[in-house]
């Protein structure tokens, strides 16, 4: 095998890299696995590949101009992936390339018995504005995962959206996934209308994992409320809001240009699985 992939610390001279640590979307990636023992973070001194048991493997194909003319490095990384019994595969590639990753789409289904399960862009937004004045926080319930009532309350919000989600086969771990997190909800009559979590910390950026809102209570401004409120706990914090959002979603994409947030970047994101 060409290319040598060796276990290594999070706090490898890869990350000091220039280009890496200009680039927030592996920043953040690197950063909230960086001390979590519950991950593997594997090198070649030029791709970065992070798994973890319960997961699968996520690939961040960081250097990513070296693609165009390396095909054979992507071999390597596919080989070592199978190499690794890992069943399920997501890489994440700059967009600027994803168009060049024929190649891989070939190596993965004829060499390797892997098949592509999915493909989608991912943008990825943050905030450099000043706090919102614009939201009140009536209404918008910090999460008690300890008390059994705010438990409820969210899992039942999620089982009303369960659907929606495509989270029937894995519902209890997502829900316990999201009880986890920072959570916020907003609150009437004791029901929750909308869920928001928060995601990674960085030293510069804290990720909005989610914001979601019941159907029938979309279009009323609610997840502008929710979004505008974690964007002033977010800045209080002295850091930067950021997110990642399916380039598919309208909805969420005219969301988060409204609250002010600017998308500085995209990715391809391929789910990559073992054909048999």
């Amino acid at each position: 095998m060409d290319t040598i992939f060796e276990k290594i610390s999070g706090n490898d001279d890869i990350f000091k890299n220039p280009e890496y640590v200009s680039d927030s979307i592996i920043f953040n990636a690197i950063e909230s696995v960086r001390d979590d023992d519950a991950y593997n973070i594997y090198s070649d001194h030029k791709y970065v590949i992070i798994s973890t048991p319960k997961n699968g493997c996520r690939v961040w194909i960081w250097t990513s101009t070296s693609i165009k003319n390396d095909t054979s490095r992507l071999v390597n990384i596919c080989r070592f992936l199978r190499d690794c019994n890992i069943p399920k595969v997501e890489i994440y590639v700059k967009q600027d390339v994803a168009g060049n990753l024929s190649d891989l789409y070939a190596i993965t289904s004829l060499e390797l018995d892997y098949v592509v399960k999915d493909e989608f862009s991912l943008a990825v937004f943050t905030y450099s504005g000043e706090k919102k004045t614009d939201t009140v926080s009536d209404g918008i319930v910090t999460i008690d995962r300890n008390n059994p009532a705010h438990v409820e309350m969210v899992t039942e919000f999620y089982r009303q959206c369960r659907e929606e989600f495509r989270w029937n086969e894995k519902f209890d771990r997502k829900v316990s996934e999201y009880l986890a997190m920072e959570m916020y909800a907003y609150v009437r009559d004791g029901k929750a209308l909308a869920t928001a979590a928060i995601g990674s910390h960085t030293n510069d950026y804290i990720r909005i994992k989610s914001i979601a809102v019941l159907k029938p209570e979309r279009r009323k401004g609610i997840g502008y409320q929710m979004c505008s409120y974690l964007v002033n706990e977010i800045l209080e914090n002295g850091k930067t809001p950021m997110l990642y959002a399916h380039v598919g979603n309208v909805a969420a994409m005219a969301l988060w240009n409204k609250v002010g947030f600017r998308q500085r970047d995209k990715l391809s994101l391929l789910k990559i699985e073992d054909s048999n």
